[in-house]
Order: structure tokens, then sequence, then C-alpha cells
């Protein structure tokens, strides 16, 4: 199988026409307070409307809170810093009633709470992180049976030189097919039969060394995987990416 797809990304390489798709082509609702000095206009004879439109509420409130703040540090009297300290513990008494419903409505409805998928405790980091390294497992593996890597770079390079011995050992552990093409005719020591280029890093509008790119043969679609000095755990998380995000899978 690897012999196979071997010959096709050559002959794939060596094509001087492809169809390229890629490159032909929390705190809302809990910031409204009354404000202190208005509650004690208790002997007004006329109800000052209240504004009902929850937008304008937060923007208010933000406002005298900021404006309350402001002139207590200007001006600093007892009541300037009374007035901050009246409004600060009101926003304070709403933001705790804000957590405390939150907290109940993902009691009732679990299927809210992010953290069951997106785990935060330890525990189920751990578990979360094994199930992932699988699944990215998987992709690899399904990747590798029908795709492989274009491996753009010029031997002089040093981001090459260095990028070149993980990229190789990244390849093997997964077996995982790559095409190396020199931009400057000199092969590097780990990719020693390396193709020179022909026009292929215009087709895919290199311009940066080290570039890889991601290709299927049978689709003619290619897709970028990694630009620069790149680490195997950046591949395999580029890779996964391109599998299950851009593109409905590999092929």
């Amino acid at each position: 199988m690897a012999k196979y797809l071997i010959m096709v990304l050559s002959l794939f390489c060596s094509a001087t026409a492809f169809s390229n798709d890629y490159y032909s082509q929390h705190e809302t609702g809990w910031y409204w307070f009354d404000d202190p000095l208005q509650t004690q206009r208790k002997n007004s004879t006329e109800q000052p409307k209240k504004e009902s439109d929850p937008t304008k509420m937060v923007e208010y409130s933000r406002k005298i809170l900021k404006e309350s703040l402001d002139k207590a540090i200007i001006d600093p009297t007892p009541e300037n810093v009374e007035r901050y300290i009246a409004l600060q513990n009101q926003m304070s008494e709403r933001a705790n009633k804000f957590a405390n419903t939150w907290q109940q409505v993902i009691l009732n409805h679990p299927e809210l709470n992010y953290s069951i998928s997106h785990p935060t405790n330890n525990v189920a980091l751990q578990v979360y992180h094994e199930n992932e390294s699988k699944e990215k497992d998987v992709a690899l593996d399904q990747f590798a049976e029908h795709s492989g890597l274009f491996f753009f770079y010029r031997s002089t390079c040093p981001y090459c030189q260095q990028f070149a011995p993980i990229l190789k050992r990244f390849a093997e552990a997964h077996h995982i097919v790559v095409i190396p093409i020199t931009m400057d005719g000199i092969s590097l020591p780990e990719f020693p039969e390396s193709k020179q280029d022909s026009g292929q890093a215009e087709k895919f509008h290199v311009t940066v060394e080290p570039s890889l790119y991601a290709v299927d043969p049978l689709t003619q679609r290619a897709y970028p995987v990694a630009f620069g000095l790149t680490s195997e755990t950046e591949l395999q998380n580029n890779i996964y990416n391109i599998m299950t995000h851009y593109q409905a899978g590999i092929p």
C-alpha cells in the first residue's frame, strides 16, 4: 500500500495541472443595580419610568459605577467613597445571585455543562486526553492510508535542517509517505532522494521554508499542515484538524 501511495503521490507531484480547492479558491445580566441615591427619594410623588431594556440597564449600571469610582478617586470624601462601596456591594450581590442561579441551572440541565465534554479537573482531564490521543492515532492511520505529505525545503535553511529529522521521525512512526522537494537542488541527509522543484512550489504557492502540505492524490486536494520549525505534537494536531474539521475526511 505504501509503495502504491508513493507512486501515486510522485505522479501527482510531477503533474502539470492539478485542481486545488484550497488555493484556487459572564458577564451579562447582573451588572444592573439601583442607585443608592435614588432609593432615598421616597417622598417623590412622581415615580420615574423604569428601564426595561436589559442592555441599557447594564450600560447604565456600568456608567454609574464608573462615575462613582472616578468621583471617589478625584474627591475622596466619606460620602463619595460610601456611595461607591454601596454600588460595588450591590454589583457583588447581583454577581452572587447570577452564579448561584447558574449552578442551579447546570444541575437541572447537565447537558448544558460544558465541563462534561471539556473537563477541567485533573482526573477527568487525564481520561479526556487519553481518549483524544486515541482519536488522533486513528485519524493519522486513516490519513496514512490514502494521503501523504509534500515537504518543501532549502538545504541552507537552518529551520529546514532542524525540522527534517522531526518530520522523518514523525512520518516513520505513523507510516506516512513524505515527498521531499528541495528548492535549491541539494538534498538534506534525512531525505537523500528528494525531488528537485520543477514547478511544484509555484503550484502550492510556497513562500516560506520549510513548508508542509497534506495531499490526497485521488481527489487532488491539498491542505497546509505546517510552516517553519514545528514539533511532532503540532504535526499530529494539525493533521487531526484537517481530518476532522477542514474537510469531510481524507479520502
